[in-house]
């Protein structure tokens, strides 16, 4: 292609437009993976936020979890969650952790489509059991019918 023609179609020189390409597609692979949800179930976000800098994660819910929350609401479009951390334990691993399960477009009892959201915390680890922190060990185990 000559350089007029490249003018007449791109409106600036060749190596500009190349530049510029570049920059956007640069900007586009740094920015999609912080932006975009991504396939996930709901114990992989979870571990996702406990790794993270900032102790968070967002992800689409997949598989038998988001067939369970369709269901429920009667919607059919994807389930979002987001994955927030509330405090960190002392105990190595351990967090308190916030899950929001949001299910866009849920049919009301009067035809209106609203957000259905649902809240939960839990205190988790990394190898999923609660933190020993704040536990009354005697207490729990009476509960468990240990002795």
């Amino acid at each position: 292609m000559r350089l007029e023609q490249w003018q007449i179609l791109f409106g600036r020189s060749p190596k500009l437009a190349f530049g510029s390409l570049c920059g956007i597609l640069l900007m586009i692979a740094q920015c999609s993976p912080a932006l975009a949800a991504q396939p996930a179930s709901v114990k992989a976000l979870l571990m996702q936020a406990m790794d993270s800098p900032d102790g968070a994660s967002r992800g689409i819910i997949e598989g038998q979890e988001a067939d369970k929350i369709h269901a429920v609401t009667g919607a059919s479009d994807p389930v979002r969650a987001e994955v927030s951390t509330i405090r960190k334990f002392k105990q190595e691993g351990c967090r308190r952790l916030k899950l929001r399960l949001i299910q866009p477009n849920a049919p009301t009892r009067d035809g209106k489509r609203v957000n259905f959201a649902l809240d939960y915390e839990l205190n988790l680890c990394r190898d999923g059991s609660p933190p020993s922190e704040g536990m009354d060990l005697g207490q729990a185990a009476a509960a468990f019918g240990a002795h």
